[in-house]
């Protein structure tokens, strides 16, 4: 069973990570977001945030059917967690031509998205495992929130690291000794 996370936890772990993973955008240019490549399927660091902005909108989706008595189909319609390969790269080919202001808005509005949902729900419905039947067995809201927020942005910010490495930049945001 995933561990139970309380709201107020979930929300200072997602605006934490949120504000780690902004500080490396700040030091970053769109060239460098749109020409990097970061792994062996040829993502960018846009595409990497492109892939977490989609499953913050999935997830907001999914809260949002959740508060109003409505049953989304996680993680897509047709589609099981077993299949996350498949709906990964569905979610590449669906962002990757799109402009890097577009992503960087998107991944932005579903930060805020997100925290905004996990505050309208109580805690009880917030941390209960099923309490909705689309959260599954093990899991509650929280432990999908905290997925695509807090966890997602730990994940993309590794890729980002890794990439700075290679350019021999330092993590630092522009402006900053």
């Amino acid at each position: 069973m995933a561990r139970q996370i309380a709201k107020s936890e979930l929300l200072s772990e997602a605006d934490t990570e949120y504000q780690r993973l902004e500080e490396v955008l700040e030091r970053l240019s769109e060239k460098d977001l749109s020409d990097s490549r970061v792994n062996s399927a040829g993502w960018s660091l846009k595409d990497v945030l492109a892939h977490v902005a989609d499953w913050a909108d999935r997830c907001a989706g999914w809260c949002e059917a959740g508060l109003r008595g409505d049953q989304p189909e996680p993680p897509a319609p047709g589609l099981k967690w077993n299949q996350f390969p498949l709906l990964n790269e569905q979610i590449f080919q669906k962002h990757r031509s799109r402009p890097v202001k577009a992503i960087l808005s998107d991944f932005r509005a579903g930060h805020l998205r997100l925290c905004r949902i996990a505050t309208q729900f109580d805690d009880s419905d917030l941390t209960t495992p099923q309490r909705f039947a689309w959260t599954g067995p093990t899991w509650a809201v929280a432990n999908h929130i905290r997925a695509n927020t807090a966890s997602h942005y730990r994940w993309a910010l590794k890729h980002f690291r890794r990439w700075l490495r290679t350019q021999n930049l330092k993590e630092q945001p522009k402006g900053r000794t």
